[in-house]
């Protein structure tokens, strides 16, 4: 049975986000063909855009069964463990494909994802450094060097991280994210103490813990609503100002309804910001 135009076809739909249909493909493949490294490769990936890490570690194992060098499964067996907060296997995982492998900067952006995850900071930046001086054109590890050191209280050095990053690539959806996400932790920073704190926060937000990861673009949809609550505020606050300067001239009469709609509209917003920037808080 040639296997190749399933994988491919398998590939086409997890590139569209159709994790489900892809497993639904795989699975007989693997059933028959259970010696079939790059199906249960695909199976793994499957699962973790599907959310179910158990299913994904279990098809990387799988893989590792028949390919226990491979740094294709290795990468897979680190990813999957990582999601599980398995960080050990995650990063022996990972520090193995990097021997068998040592050119490859995914692998080593594999391993800083996995420290990161289990909050070795020092150690992430310590392989970044070196991977990012011999793979400098790899534009997702500028992103996960930039994260770091943001992480090590360096927001100066991980903005300019992330902005090598868009100069290689542009539409780099990671590294506008990451800039984003960057943006939201700085809003508290005054000083050397809060800045430190916010370095702490992010940092423990990078971390895979008990309850899983930070959800990154729930917490930025978060952000976008709680900017259009203060930018909802801002206006109610300006309107009512207006219309007591036209009520006071004598210029046109204003309804005591609109005062009344302005407010409410105005509270609702305020009460918006506030629950939005507490929830982002403790989120970040």
């Amino acid at each position: 049975m040639r296997t190749e135009p399933l994988l491919s076809q398998a590939d086409d739909l997890l590139a569209r986000g159709r994790a489900a249909n892809a497993a639904n493909l795989l699975a007989p493949i693997v059933g028959r063909q259970p010696e079939n490294v790059d199906a249960w490769h695909r199976m793994a990936r499957a699962h973790l855009a599907m959310g179910d890490f158990d299913a994904a570690l279990r098809a990387a194992r799988a893989a590792w069964h028949f390919d226990p060098h491979g740094p294709e499964t290795l990468y897979w067996v680190s990813r999957a463990a990582t999601e599980l907060g398995r960080h050990r296997e995650a990063i022996d995982a990972a520090l193995d494909a990097c021997r068998e492998d040592p050119g490859n900067p995914r692998l080593h952006n594999r391993l800083a994802d996995a420290q990161l995850a289990a909050g070795r900071v020092g150690d992430a930046l310590d392989g970044l450094k070196m991977a990012v001086e011999l793979a400098g054109y790899d534009a997702d590890l500028h992103v996960t060097h930039g994260r770091a050191l943001f992480a090590a209280g360096r927001p100066l050095s991980a903005r300019e991280s992330i902005g090598r990053a868009l100069a290689l690539e542009p539409g780099h959806a990671g590294a506008h994210r990451t800039l984003a996400l960057f943006e939201i932790a700085m809003e508290s920073v005054v000083d050397a103490s809060s800045l430190a704190q916010a370095a702490d926060e992010f940092a423990e937000s990078l971390r895979v813990g008990p309850h899983g990861r930070v959800d990154e673009r729930a917490l930025l949809a978060r952000d976008a609503m709680g900017y259009a609550a203060r930018v909802t505020l801002t206006w109610c606050l300006i309107a009512l100002l207006a219309l007591g300067v036209l009520s006071a001239t004598s210029l046109v009469t204003v309804p005591a309804g609109l005062y009344l709609a302005l407010l409410c509209l105005g509270a609702t917003a305020a009460c918006g910001a506030f629950l939005f920037r507490a929830t982002l808080r403790h989120k970040l």
